[in-house]
């Protein structure tokens, strides 16, 4: 009995120090790849405390607090752990091990988190990317499904003439959207202005959206992306020998975005179209997909949209040149007049000059 009681606590230390850490692996491949493609330099302390939520929502008696130099683990309102800072800030490997020992803490606390320990990476990885913006997203091996995020063939479109103008309407820019407008043009050349209505149109395929501004615009920039510190710039520019060079109304509201923001933005800086109707929304990033090594996705916003001038597009905006909605001392506030009818009548006057 005594040897087999000695052989026990002999293997006691041993079991502990075997003792399996919560894999990291993960969430430390997320954090890596967010501060070198983010398309904003990113607050780690912040991004790491968002994570941190996901252990509260599977043990409620924990909270987390950020200090001015470390982060405090409470567990029943009392400071169990107190986990520093990296000595440089800008240290991504250092945070990663600040996270690790964040998590590896909270599985030896807490029974509910050391038996749940599988489920944190993933938890922990939807947490930050959710602070990042809403545009990001992670994605586990189970709940993506990427079929959902390809372009439906489907048309939201619709054309007709009012009086010697011809009205396009695009509600999204899809596969068929650069076709359809091009056969609505080539129908009715003879028309004495154009009227593209893009209120309500909330973006979609950005390549589509290019092959409109083709048939407008002669070898001009629409617009240039950049990432980080304006890295990788691109630069987007229509093609020569536009198929309508007549007068060009665009209609917008405040849920016009994205592509579509883009494409007015672009042609009214290119002096090539008026703007009438309201802010647009301000939706001017692109995400990118990484494949993750567990096989999930992260949905990262990698870059930005500019107009040809420099101007952001994101959360500022297109600004109309003749605003409906009415203006405050920033400018015309944005407004949902997807389904104004009289905006319509206002847009052809100001293409025949008389508004």
């Amino acid at each position: 009995m005594y040897r087999l009681l000695t052989a026990l606590l002999l293997l006691l230390p041993f079991s502990a120090a075997a003792k399996n850490n919560i894999d990291t692996h993960l969430v430390n491949e997320m954090l890596t790849t967010v501060n070198r493609q983010y398309y904003e330099p990113v607050d780690n302390a912040e991004l790491i405390l968002a994570g941190l939520q996901a252990v509260t929502d599977l043990d409620n008696k924990f909270t987390f607090s950020k200090g001015r130099d470390r982060f405090y683990i409470y567990y029943n309102r009392v400071i169990n752990r107190a986990i520093p800072f990296p000595e440089k800030s800008d240290d991504v490997y250092a945070w990663i091990e600040t996270l690790s020992k964040l998590l590896n803490a909270t599985t030896e606390i807490s029974k509910i988190a050391d038996i749940k320990d599988f489920e944190l990476p993933d938890r922990v990885m939807k947490k930050m990317t959710e602070k990042l913006d809403e545009y990001s997203h992670y994605y586990s091996e189970y709940d993506y499904d990427e079929d959902a995020h390809k372009n439906e063939v489907y048309t939201l479109f619709k054309d007709r003439l009012i009086d010697d103008v011809l009205y396009l309407k695009v509600r999204t820019f899809n596969k068929q959207t650069g076709k359809l407008v091009q056969q609505a043009l080539e129908n009715n050349r003879d028309v004495k202005g154009v009227v593209l209505d893009l209120r309500g149109n909330s973006g979609g395929m950005f390549n589509e959206a290019l092959k409109v501004a083709n048939l407008f615009c002669d070898n001009e920039i629409i617009t240039y992306t950049a990432g980080r510190n304006n890295e990788n710039i691109h630069y987007y520019t229509s093609k020569e020998n536009p198929l309508y060079t007549g007068p060009l109304v665009i209609m917008i509201d405040g849920d016009t975005a994205s592509a579509a923001e883009v494409l007015a933005g672009g042609l009214q800086e290119q002096s090539r179209a008026k703007l009438i109707g309201t802010h647009s929304f301000g939706k001017g990033t692109i995400q990118s997909v990484t494949q993750m090594s567990n096989g999930g996705r992260l949905v990262l916003t990698t870059e930005q949209f500019f107009t040809p001038s420099g101007k952001v597009i994101h959360k500022k905006g297109i600004e109309p040149d003749v605003c409906l909605s009415g203006k405050t001392r920033e400018g015309c506030y944005g407004e949902k007049r997807v389904d104004k009818e009289e905006d319509i009548d206002k847009a052809i006057q100001l293409l025949k000059g008389e508004l």
